[in-house]
């Protein structure tokens, strides 16, 4: 049986030892012991005594340098990096976790390295960099299964499960809880149990399975009053509170809450406190309690603020728009709504983003561990191999002979199989990486730029249906919305067109175009936007020039680079369209005299690796796809593209076609 201290046991059994070890007659500081006991106690110190903890830590630290205790150096420095992981400084507890991951002696100290992995995976799960929480979440459990360390492997289960139950995936938290589950039976571990209950009781609760959800809480919740682990009995009652808001039992919802916030005096968890001041202000809220709903909500804002946390921004002044709108403050709670719309639109593109950053990681771990398979599969081939040979060696030499020829004949057709896969492999590979750039691409500007005015849209039909105001709502950002509208149609054209130009296959018509004909329906379609800013046009196409290109490609490739000239021209700008005969091809060209770009801009414009998104002069949006799609367009139709500027001197675009042909 595994049984794991309770912490306020395991300060006070540390703190025990410390003082029986220096009351000794003989004690001296320079004793592996005493270093030992020093950062064990700092360590058990990171919820509840940062200051105490950090001053234990640099004690530890410099005895295991005046010692030369490689060891103690290094557990000192893991504190350091818990030290400013509990105190919100995750740039710091990365660096002193780098630090020490970057040290030769780590490999010697595996119990060492797996805390540090799982404080790294921490902090980058609050820096909200998904992919590096659950590569050092799975390195963790790595060392734990290789040196038969059930107690981390438990916890690296349960942090892996926590963090995809917090990213919504539920199906995979609960493959990461089950496992750790398997773990705390095998051990028979009470406390184990009890903290994987606890978890469960949060993902059944998001799952909105109320009646199992509140049957593992309160199964933890009398394990831990009993076993007195506050933290664990905090976020137990915050979750059981969260269950009864789901279900409109807002007085059994403020106990909870009121349950956890005062166990939190003694815990140093600002996340913590501001989810239960936040379902406190809802509680309130619910009981038409606004005055106290106004407070709670406020306090968790400021928590909130203090380490960026978007999701919870957002949750905050989604609820402010409520209580405001209820107190027909009406300026007020349109700010707030706008302000929820915006972080609502970003956490959805970092979601995006993020979800296709992690399934990349995934690919390439499940890759590795392939790799290494390969790898030990070749290995115990070798190894038979040489156990034949040396079995062989027993017969006669005729009988060794045609064993080695043997041997040679199957490793021959060996290398020339695993060459074959090799070269499949790198083609998949090849394959794939146009696949996820492409879904990056797509999932970027359909889970933004597309879903953000449908949003916002549905938001203000919302209000006309169903608030007494929402007509004045709609009619104040109804002109905005049409706006974003048409930009969602511009972008909609962009990617059916990029769509097509990456299908194999797609059909061209080539054809003998009369430019000056096709800008001029050009410039019309944004004659709007031109008038908006009062920029000026001067229009130099020569009437008797044409084109040999297809049509609707040549439309397109106009239409970006001119919405491109007018979104980064300031109010009261000029644009200058010219042509002009060189040699074989038509040259046309597109001057501005906007915001301009630096070379280094200019050398990513059209490649696939970049994604260049800039909001224009007057904020106009932008997915980053046009330029990719005019350069792929402009190739396609036989044809070159130019790029001349500087920043605040303007842009100079050169296309060059080919002219039809007598």
């Amino acid at each position: 049986m595994n049984t794991i201290i309770a912490q306020v046991d395991s300060i006070q059994f540390y703190k025990k030892k410390i003082i029986e070890l220096t009351s000794s007659s003989n004690f001296s500081e320079n004793n592996i012991t005493y270093i030992d006991f020093l950062n064990e106690l700092s360590y058990r110190l990171r919820y509840t005594e940062l200051d105490s903890m950090e001053s234990l830590s640099k004690k530890a630290l410099q005895l295991s340098k005046n010692f030369n205790y490689k060891k103690g150096e290094l557990e000192a420095l893991t504190n350091f990096s818990a030290f400013h992981l509990y105190g919100g400084n995750t740039v710091k507890a990365i660096e002193y976790g780098n630090l020490v991951l970057e040290t030769a002696e780590i490999s010697n100290f595996p119990q060492n390295k797996m805390k540090v992995h799982n404080q790294l995976g921490q902090a980058y799960f609050i820096k909200q960099d998904y992919p590096l929480t659950y590569s050092h979440f799975l390195n963790a459990i790595s060392l734990s299964e290789k040196y038969h360390d059930d107690s981390y492997k438990f916890r690296m289960n349960m942090n892996l499960g926590t963090m995809f139950n917090l990213l919504q995936d539920y199906d995979e938290a609960m493959v990461f809880y089950t496992k750790a589950f398997k773990i705390s039976e095998t051990l028979k571990d009470a406390e184990m149990n009890a903290m994987v209950s606890s978890n469960l009781g949060y993902l059944y609760t998001q799952k909105e399975d109320f009646k199992k959800a509140k049957t593992l809480l309160l199964k933890s919740i009398a394990y831990f009053e009993k076993a007195k682990i506050n933290q664990w009995l905090a976020f137990s009652h915050t979750t059981l509170g969260q269950l009864n808001l789901k279900l409109n039992n807002y007085n059994e919802a403020i106990v909870n809450y009121d349950k956890a916030l005062l166990l939190h005096k003694s815990l140093n968890d600002i996340k913590g406190r501001a989810d239960i001041n936040y379902g406190l202000a809802k509680a309130n809220f619910g009981l038409g309690k606004s005055v106290e709903a106004e407070e709670f909500v406020n306090e968790s804002k400021i928590l909130y603020e203090s380490f960026k946390l978007n999701s919870g921004l957002e949750r905050v002044n989604r609820l402010l728009y409520q209580i405001k709108k209820n107190q027909k403050k009406v300026s007020e709670s349109l700010a707030y709504l706008e302000l929820a719309e915006n972080l609502a639109n970003n956490i959805n593109k970092e979601k995006n983003i993020r979800y296709l950053i992690l399934q990349n990681a995934k690919l390439n771990i499940e890759k590795e561990k392939e790799n290494l398979a390969i790898k030990n599969r070749l290995a115990i081939a070798q190894q038979r191999k040489y156990v034949k040979w040396s079995l062989a060696a027993l017969f006669t030499s005729f009988v060794i002979v045609l064993i080695i020829l043997n041997s040679n004949k199957r490793e021959k057709l060996l290398n020339k199989k695993l060459e074959n896969q090799a070269i499949v492999l790198k083609e998949n590979q090849k394959n794939l990486s146009n696949i996820n750039r492409n879904q990056d691409r797509l999932f970027s500007i359909v889970g933004h730029d597309l879903r953000g005015p449908i949003i916002s849209l549905k938001e203000l039909l919302t209000l006309y249906i169903e608030d007494p105001d929402g007509k004045m709502y709609f009619e104040k950002f109804a002109p905005q919305l049409r706006e974003d509208l048409e930009q969602v149609q511009f972008t909609m054209d962009n990617l059916l067109h990029w769509g097509k130009t990456q299908m194999m296959g797609s059909s061209m018509r080539l054809e003998r175009i009369p430019i000056s004909d096709e800008i001029e329906n050009i410039l019309h379609f944004f004659s709007k936007e031109i008038k908006k800013k009062y920029i000026e046009i001067d229009n130099q196409i020569i009437d008797n020039h044409f084109a040999f290109a297809d049509l609707d490609q040549f439309n397109v490739i106009f239409r970006n680079l001119i919405s491109n000239a007018i979104k980064f021209t300031p109010n009261e700008g000029e644009i200058t369209i010219t042509s002009k005969i060189k040699d074989a091809s038509l040259l046309i060209e597109i001057s501005d005299t906007g915001v301009g770009m630096s070379e280094l801009t200019i050398s990513k414009l059209f490649k696939d690796t970049e994604h260049i998104s800039t909001a224009g002069t007057n904020l106009e949006k932008g997915t980053g796809l046009g330029l990719r799609l005019v350069k792929e367009m402009i190739v396609k139709n036989n044809g070159e593209i130019f790029v001349k500027s500087k920043i605040n001197k303007g842009s100079h675009f050169i296309i060059e076609l080919p002219l039809p042909t007598i």
